[in-house]
C-alpha cells in the first residue's frame, strides 16, 4: 500500500468539498424556505454518494457534512440547548 493519497481520494475530497460549498448555509429550521432547501440538499446528496457507492471515504464525508449541516440550521433556530 503506498503511503501516498490516491488520485481517487483527492476527488473525492474535493467533491466533498465542494458539496459543502453549495450547502453550506442551511436556513433556520422555521424559515418558509426550509423544507425546500433540504429536500434538493437530499438529492443532491443522493447522486454525489451514488457516484462513489464503492468508496465509503465518500459516504463518511457527506453523513458527517450533512449532521453538520443539520446542526448549523438548529443553531440558526436556537434548537441548539436541545440538541446539546
Amino acid at each position: 500500500m503506498s503511503d501516498e493519497v490516491t488520485t481517487i481520494e483527492k476527488r473525492i475530497f474535493r467533491e466533498a468539498y465542494e458539496f459543502f460549498a453549495r450547502h453550506c448555509c442551511p436556513p433556520a429550521n422555521q424559515e418558509e424556505n426550509a423544507v425546500d432547501w433540504w429536500t434538493d440538499t437530499a438529492a443532491d446528496v443522493s447522486a454525489v454518494d451514488s457516484k462513489w457507492t464503492e468508496y465509503p471515504l465518500m459516504r463518511g464525508f457527506l453523513l458527517a457534512i450533512y449532521e453538520y449541516l443539520e446542526f448549523k440550521a438548529k443553531e440558526k433556530t436556537k434548537e441548539i440547548d436541545d440538541f446539546v
